[in-house]
């Protein structure tokens, strides 16, 4: 796997803001706000739950696992996010929700 540079400007000529990691864990959180992409940036990421049936929200949107999951079985959802783009815990109140990833510039 090689490096990659990260780029130290913009195409505008302003300086570029790094990369930044993510990481929150919630627990009985009933869809509690975890991240908010800021504006100009981007979120490559996934999102986990031990909820049977969700993952959580993404913009008031649930995000439901396959029918017959198990927590033991089920994988992190991958996600890619835009500016102003909302995740949330999972609705209920008993789960713990995760968060991973790295915000980067737009």
């Amino acid at each position: 796997m090689a490096l990659t540079a990260v780029a130290t400007s913009s195409s505008s000529g302003t300086a570029a803001t790094p990369p930044k990691g993510i990481a929150v864990q919630v627990q009985g959180s009933n869809q509690t706000v975890l991240y908010t992409v800021p504006a100009g940036r981007r979120f490559k990421g996934h999102l986990w739950t031990n909820s049977q049936s969700y993952y959580g929200v993404i913009n008031g949107a649930q995000m439901y696992a396959t029918y017959g999951a198990s927590y033991y079985s089920k994988r992190p959802l991958p996600i890619e996010l835009g500016a102003g783009d909302v995740v949330k815990a999972s609705p209920t109140n008993s789960d713990y929700t995760m968060l991973q990833g790295i915000e980067f510039d737009a």
